[in-house]
């Protein structure tokens, strides 16, 4: 069979001179038309016209393997800097400290103010009996409790430490049902 290019440049011919060819070439040329094109070649042809080479689905695989690694790059430029920022940090902050010298003080130089004061207790839902046991352990002095609801009556009281046990005493006399007095060296709780 003759390539395409070469009947339509026969036909052409033909058209415009058809006495120069014989009624046998004509024949010829009719059954070259009568006979089954050749589909693997055809389709060969078309393919190398139209269908580039590479294929879309390989040409989104690199774009998805080039962000990829783009990310993945970013992500360890990312916990490198983090790294190193942390690094420098601590190596800033040996270089601040520097050696604290302490010359010793006298206790009569101190004065109120620049004592460290105690953080208060605080109790919450506690008996009444436990507060005052706890305040007097703390100031070394005995509980007497005269009142058996004591033991009942449970109170938010925030305590300082560092505050006298009179004063104590008077905050917690201002609740319901609170009756307390220091007698002898005793909390006494009526």
């Amino acid at each position: 069979m003759k390539t395409n290019d070469h009947n339509k440049q026969l036909y052409r011919d033909m058209q415009e001179a058809p006495d120069k060819y014989s009624d046998q070439e004509i024949e010829a040329m009719m059954d070259d038309l009568d006979q089954m094109p050749d589909i693997e070649e055809a389709w060969q042809q078309f393919a190398q016209q139209h269908i580039p080479t590479e294929r879309p689905i390989h040409t989104w695989r690199k774009i998805a393997a080039i962000l990829f690694a783009i990310l993945t790059l970013s992500g360890i430029a990312f916990a490198a800097i983090h790294i190193i920022k942390q690094n420098t940090g601590a190596q800033e902050m040996k270089q601040v400290e520097q050696p604290v010298i302490q010359q010793p003080v006298s206790t009569a130089t101190v004065n109120n103010d620049t004592i460290a004061q105690t953080e208060p207790v605080i109790f919450d839902n506690v008996t009444l009996d436990s507060i005052a046991k706890e305040i007097a352990d703390y100031h070394h002095i005995e509980v007497d409790l005269q009142n058996e609801l004591a033991k009942q009556l449970r109170f938010y009281f925030v305590w300082k430490q560092d505050d006298d046990l009179q004063e104590v005493v008077e905050k917690l006399n201002m609740f319901d049902h609170v009756d307390m007095t220091i007698e002898n060296g005793k909390l006494i709780v009526r």
